[in-house]
């Protein structure tokens, strides 16, 4: 007897461990959040059976798929009992097909309760996509505004450490949303796969009088955020985080240039301060250069912040945003502490 369950009830459910039998190539694009990877065909095999099914038909390439799974039929059981523990696999490929029912009819012949996802990945996508689409935000948004090097990420970081409803949206997207926003950070994630993680974090605090967000743009390097997100943002309580310069400073080289930074960061922010000649002219953009080759790193900061930063971020400036309150942050554990008890001044929240 075949189990599956629907998308919405596969969500509910807490004991079990998602499992994505397709290719390494087809995870790494997109999965459900919290998937083990277990590819029942590697990238090469799947064009390969691809390629076959094309040209020779289904039951040729179905004949080349067991030839290829076979070898490994003990090593696949074997890796879905390691990823499930002590919860119960429910397997997916793309569309719920024959790549996870083969697996599942396989791990119930050795012995070993399995269940199916009905409609695979693309029914999961269809529901985060069904569901963002306007989405039903019952929290207030507090929106952190300030200068690069204020805090705003430790504070929203420190705030998730400590049990209260917050949300890191450049660590959904791992980009900064500047210039030099994807130093020192891996590849972006793909629209689908933030999008799946933002309505994650959404519906976990959902409900509660409000969330901490950093105030962002429309989008995240290449991640776009959703209208109503943004919409939202605007509407929300604003606040703004002040710091003095020389610790701005001292927090942007902690973040993009530690002790020692790789040939490849330094590529980076070579090529960033390049691409800022049009704004800031050739003659600071060659003083940039020159300090950065000199590990001056606080010098270079210390630039980019009164010849760039601070001149483009208009949305800092009490005179044309309504702050609800402004915070030094020259703690943010105690910017924190503030910030919840501002909020939740009856109790702090304890989020699971």
């Amino acid at each position: 007897m075949e189990h599956t369950f629907s998308v919405e009830e596969a969500l509910e459910r807490n004991d079990v461990i998602f499992i994505d039998v397709r290719s390494p190539a087809e995870f790494s694009q997109t999965s459900i959040p919290g998937a083990v990877n277990i590819p029942l065909f590697d990238d090469a095999g799947r064009e390969q059976i691809g390629l076959m099914y094309h040209r020779e038909g289904e039951r040729a390439a179905r004949r080349a798929a067991l030839e290829l799974v076979a070898p490994r039929l003990p090593e696949l059981v074997d890796a879905v009992t390691a990823a499930a523990g002590e919860k119960k696999p429910l397997l997916y490929c793309w569309r719920g097909g024959l790549r996870s029912r083969s697996l599942q009819l396989i791990l119930n012949l050795a012995g070993i309760p399995a269940w199916r996802l009905q409609g695979g990945y693309r029914a999961y996508r269809r529901l985060v996509h069904r569901r963002l689409q306007n989405y039903p935000l019952k929290s207030k948004l507090a929106v952190l505004h300030g200068l690069t090097g204020a805090g705003k990420t430790a504070v929203i970081r420190e705030l998730l450490r400590c049990g209260h409803p917050a949300i890191d949206l450049e660590e959904l997207a791992r980009h900064r949303g500047s210039v030099f926003g994807a130093i020192g950070l891996d590849e972006q994630p793909s629209q689908k796969d933030f999008e799946a993680r933002l309505l994650q974090q959404l519906d976990r605090f959902n409900g509660v009088p409000y969330i901490v967000i950093e105030g962002e743009g429309r989008r995240i390097g290449k991640i776009h955020l959703p209208a109503w997100l943004a919409a939202a943002m605007d509407e929300g309580e604003h606040i703004l985080l002040t710091a003095p310069l020389e610790e701005r400073v001292r927090r942007i080289v902690d973040e993009y240039l530690p002790a020692q930074p790789t040939a490849r960061d330094l590529a980076g922010i070579r090529e960033a301060i390049l691409s800022l000649q049009s704004r800031l002219g050739r003659a600071r953009v060659e003083q940039l250069l020159e300090n950065l080759a000199a590990a001056r790193y606080e010098a270079v900061a210390l630039s980019l912040c009164r010849d760039y930063y601070d001149r483009l971020y208009k949305d800092t400036r009490p005179d044309t945003t309504p702050f609800t309150a402004v915070m030094e942050n020259d703690s943010v554990e105690e910017t924190a502490r503030r910030l919840a008890a501002m909020l939740m001044p009856e109790k702090a929240l304890s989020i699971p």
